[in-house]
């Protein structure tokens, strides 16, 4: 495992606990918001609980 690759699954991590991206961008130094998207990786998983939160 690189440091690369653990900073990206802190950052991960930190998003799936519910951190704001805002936050995590200041940790992380991306200068925007759309580079930070890019870096956290998102699961199938992860879509499924998304979408199970929608009441209709």
């Amino acid at each position: 495992m690189s440091s690369h690759s653990f900073r990206r699954t802190a950052l991960t991590w930190m998003s799936d606990s519910g951190v704001p991206l805002r936050h995590i961008q200041s940790i992380s130094g991306h200068r925007s918001l759309a580079a930070l998207e890019r870096y956290l990786g998102v699961t199938e998983q992860q879509k499924e609980n998304a979408i199970s939160t929608l009441v209709f």
